[in-house]
């Protein structure tokens, strides 16, 4: 029997911390502890995800799933198999699946078959994951719900669904399903049907997230099914294309028939491109504070709703900077300098889609992004103590390939990062509060690694920086800095 590396062992007990706030009772535990895809034994103390999902089918009542980072690939070939041996895993009882970031925890499917399928009348939540490389003839290229189905600080890219298939990134619909998405990014999926990032049937929630550079015939961004319950709210939707109508969303108009249309809540929904009705097309609703790029064919937005609205003729840039790692836990669309949406929102939440505060009340900012300093962790960026403190980590080889450390957060006073491979720990770094002890801050770092390697810590509050630097060719020295900053309190 293969033992337990070391790696899964650390992982599963941040993840387990995590996932204790959602333990329900009786719950089974199930921790990933190998990337290989099989289904060749019980998950007990080699486990692989496919048999975690097939272990927490079999076991009734809701159950969780541990992964920690690592790419999983799906490579059990077999579309069309519904009970999750191969292709796709099927989850088919109440289970919540916990990664330890989309960053560094990735489920790919390989282009065999879509990634995950969510049963009718299953509840499944799935935290910290990145959901990549489905490939479906039918609809959801990355995740089929026919469930109740949350997604949250999850990314959902590259995936497809192909010969007329709808939601190239996922599709949600059936009699009683729901999908609530949050603090989440929906990027560079295609649909050869409707919907390249969603599409929607029957229940929507969209909070906080970024849907951005997906494909589709009809909305691009996110189809909507008639008379269907969609909300979006402090969102952003930019850059999907539509080979014909409703680049950023199009809904679905049932005259005498429809009772609900989708809303639109203190979001941005402006420089898509379609061959008509470029960011928004169909029965779309206002709830008030967003910003339109070009208006005209969802009418429904103006002054009344304290909209800002552009035209086709003249459309309103919002002025958006590329989709990238700008620390939290997903990829956003920063808000460039000058930009209408800043401090046009209203009624905001209280972070936005990277964790950064927002103020109270209005003068927030409209769509997924805050300008703010706060310290998120996140990409390169590992907030330790309270979030006080920054660190980062900067490393080149011997043949001249250099990089920025990827952040993974452990606790709140410690956290790792990794190089070249989500799985591998290259060093761990500990801020503690010693000002009760010797009035200074402390610093820890221990390394598993021969690079070049310098760590930044910045203590955010006063400004102050140490520096750490480990030469090429030289083991990392573990450091105990009891004296790294005397800026208490």
């Amino acid at each position: 029997m293969r033992s337990t590396p070391r790696w899964v062992r650390t992982a599963a007990l941040a993840l387990l911390s995590l996932a204790a706030a959602v333990l329900p009772a009786h719950a089974a535990v199930y921790t990933v502890t190998r990337t290989l895809d099989s289904a060749d034994g019980p998950c007990v103390d080699d486990c692989s995800l496919r048999e975690a999902v097939l272990a927490a089918n079999a076991h009734s009542g809701a159950d969780v799933i541990l992964l920690g980072p690592g790419t999983y690939n799906l490579t059990l070939a077999g579309a069309g198999e519904d009970s999750g041996a191969t292709g796709d895993l099927d989850l088919r009882d109440d289970v919540t699946i916990v990664g330890s970031g989309a960053g560094s925890t990735i489920v790919d499917g390989g282009g065999h078959d879509r990634v995950f399928d969510v049963s009718a009348g299953v509840h499944a939540e799935i935290r910290g994951v990145t959901i990549r490389n489905g490939l479906v003839a039918g609809n959801g290229g990355g995740v089929r719900n026919a469930g109740v189905l949350s997604v949250t600080r999850s990314v959902v890219t590259g995936n497809t669904a192909g010969q007329g298939g709808n939601g190239g990134g996922l599709w949600t619909g059936g009699p009683g399903s729901q999908l609530s998405l949050a603090q989440d990014t929906i990027a560079g999926n295609v649909a050869a049907g409707v919907g390249g990032g969603i599409e929607a049937a029957v229940y929507l929630r969209l909070d906080d997230s970024t849907i951005n550079g997906n494909r589709a015939v009809n909305g691009g961004g996110l189809y909507v099914v008639a008379d269907s319950d969609v909300l979006v709210t402090d969102s952003t939707i930019d850059g999907n294309t539509a080979t014909q109508e409703g680049g950023g969303v199009f809904a679905e108009i049932a005259p005498f028939i429809s009772v609900n249309n989708p809303e639109l809540r203190n979001s941005i929904l402006a420089g898509n491109t379609a061959a008509s009705q470029v960011d928004c097309a169909g029965a779309v609703r206002s709830g008030g504070y967003n910003l339109l790029g070009a208006g005209v064919d969802c009418n429904d937005f103006g002054p009344a709703h304290h909209d800002l609205v552009g035209t086709p003729a003249q459309p309103l840039d919002a002025r958006l900077g590329p989709l990238a790692n700008n620390g939290g836990p997903t990829p956003t669309q920063a808000l460039l300098a000058n930009s209408p949406a800043i401090n046009a929102g209203s009624g905001c939440g209280p972070t936005d889609q990277r964790g950064q505060s927002r103020p109270a009340g209005s003068a927030c900012e409209i769509g997924a992004f805050e300008v703010g300093n706060d310290c998120l962790t996140g990409g390169a960026t590992l907030c330790l103590n309270n979030d006080r403190f920054r660190v980062s980590v900067q490393w080149r080889t011997q043949q001249g390939a250099a990089g920025s450390g990827q952040a993974v957060p452990l606790t709140g006073e410690s956290g790792y990062f990794w190089f070249f491979d989500p799985a591998n720990v290259e060093l761990t770094v500990k801020v503690l509060n010693g000002c009760g002890v010797n009035h200074h801050y402390w610093a820890f770092l221990s390394g598993l690694t021969n690079v070049d390697v310098t760590v930044t810590v910045t203590d955010t509050a006063s400004g102050a920086t140490k520096t750490y630097h480990s030469p090429l060719g030289t083991t990392f020295t573990t450091t105990l800095d009891a004296a790294a900053f005397a800026t208490c309190p």
